[in-house]
């Protein structure tokens, strides 16, 4: 037991502040109460498009001091081309003083990225304006991504200081050039999606050159990749925060930050977690969860194992000791928010976070 009791130790000292930031304004979101498929994506529409505030792209540069500060210095860009959380990013931008201007290599300046790109919609408005989709980022990464689709890469072309990539495309229904951010960052831009299919739904269907979007909605390739994104990179202190940022400016929100659960209730179940470790594979799905998480493992793992949920201080909260592969975790009586979950053996520890949101 002296690993499990180590490792216990060790995620005390390693938990950071996760508690939630949002700030959803009353009865925001009542209309859409129990609502799933087309007809949530409808209401939400309407929802987030009421009362939207039009801002101007040259405004952009000044929202980003509120929207897009790094928690460590706010005189910092976060810009997630560049960033590496938990490591050191190559470079830092400083607000005003690095925007772009004219670039050579990275780290010459930031500018303001149209994730969804603004060729895909002739630059028409208020797509072009739209905050929560134009993003601070490094000019030269920005030039090299260009109007590529985001996708998961199979061959990289070229790579960024902080491992994001351009290269053929491993996405299933897919083909041709794509751009995958790091991991840190994958459901950022799965929600940015999910919120642009809902708030562009009828504007969609002139986007004619636009690979993820066909007649108002994702297609079955980008829906099925956004959705896997959005369960392995679950909503961040990062993205409430922005959510907030963005609300006070534009007076709408993006609904899939706040209700990540909301994504799968339009486009499906998705995936949960699939990992590989020591050659010991296990899948944790669904994540975000709403009562339950399953838990599968093969056969290379030690028999018996462990099962620990922690909360965000360290307290333990249960340990089961189980020998079967599969399990179902009951989370029906816990509060919302973020947990972590631990799959010890005699050889193997692996822990991930979890997300509990209703």
């Amino acid at each position: 037991m002296k690993l499990f009791f180590r490792f216990s130790f060790l995620l005390v000292g390693f938990l950071f502040a996760l508690e939630s930031t949002a700030q959803i304004p009353t009865g925001y979101y009542d209309s859409a109460a129990g609502l799933t498929g087309t007809a949530l994506k409808n209401k939400l529409h309407d929802i987030i498009s009421n009362g939207y505030i039009e801002g101007t792209y040259a405004d952009l540069w000044t929202s980003y001091l509120k929207t897009d500060a790094r928690t460590d210095d706010s005189s910092k860009v976060w810009d997630m081309y560049s960033d590496i959380p938990g490591g050191t990013a190559p470079y830092l931008f400083n607000f005003i003083t690095s925007q772009c201007g004219n670039y050579s290599a990275e780290g010459s300046c930031y500018n303001r990225e149209h994730s969804v790109p603004e060729s895909w919609f002739n630059q028409a408005s208020p797509m072009y304006s739209d905050l929560f989709h134009i993003v601070p980022t490094d000019g030269y990464v920005n030039n090299k991504r260009g109007n590529y689709p985001y996708g998961n890469v199979a061959t990289a072309s070229w790579t960024s200081l902080n491992g994001s990539k351009l290269g053929s495309s491993a996405v299933a229904g897919y083909t041709g050039t794509v751009f995958e951010p790091i991991d840190s960052f994958k459901g950022d831009f799965a929600r940015i999606y999910f919120y642009m299919a809902t708030r562009y739904k009828d504007e969609m269907p002139s986007w004619t050159t636009a690979p993820p979007f066909t007649a108002g909605d994702l297609t079955t390739w980008a829906k099925n990749m956004f959705l896997q994104w959005d369960s392995l990179d679950p909503v961040s202190v990062k993205e409430k925060a922005r959510n907030d940022s963005v609300y006070k400016i534009q007076k709408n929100r993006n609904p899939y930050v706040d209700h990540p659960e909301w994504a799968k209730a339009i486009w499906g179940s998705g995936v949960g977690i699939h990992m590989t470790s020591n050659n010991i594979s296990f899948s944790i799905f669904p994540n975000p969860t709403v009562n339950f998480i399953h838990i599968r493992l093969n056969r290379n793992i030690d028999k018996p194992y462990e099962f620990s949920l922690f909360k965000t201080d360290g307290t333990n909260i249960f340990t089961k000791i189980e020998t079967d592969k599969d399990e179902d975790i009951d989370f029906s009586g816990l509060s919302d928010g973020v947990y972590f979950i631990a799959i010890k053996s005699e050889s193997f520890v692996k822990t991930e976070k979890i997300v509990v949101l209703r």
